[in-house]
């Protein structure tokens, strides 16, 4: 039983070191603001402000994956080890983690999906205005 937990602690050690990594290793870009990407959905009128917004998405969908895998970890370290709450629970913790890591899994579905749309509107936007000029 013991093993089976320091081995997962070492996979999850190893794949935050291959995050760390790959963070610094990814070119700095400008990073919106909640507040500038609501402002910018509103206004966004040219195809880079639609890539501003795809990039925006994206790094909304990637965060939201994160939580996902941290809530389904902490589900299965309750299902190893129930706390003793969950004796006289209607629910355990282990399936709110997992209903909550569900959910986030959706709404990273979401913002990948609106990163799509938006990349679409800018190659949209990209074709009208070179088919405007010839």
């Amino acid at each position: 039983m013991k093993s089976i937990v320091r081995v997962a602690l070492i996979l999850l050690a190893l794949i935050g070191m291959g995050a760390a990594e790959a963070s610094q290793s990814a070119p700095a870009s400008t990073k919106l603001s909640r507040r500038q990407a609501a402002n910018l959905i509103n206004t966004a009128c040219t195809s880079e402000e639609h890539r501003e917004l795809a990039q925006y998405f994206r790094q909304e969908a990637q965060r939201k994956r994160k939580k996902e895998q941290y809530y389904r970890e902490v589900a299965a370290t309750y299902r190893l080890h129930p706390p003793r709450v969950d004796a006289y629970r209607n629910g355990s913790t282990a399936d709110l983690y997992s209903r909550l890591a569900e959910e986030v899994w959706n709404e990273s579905l979401a913002d990948d999906r609106m990163a799509q749309l938006q990349e679409q509107f800018a190659n949209g936007l990209a074709k009208t205005s070179v088919n405007s000029q010839q």
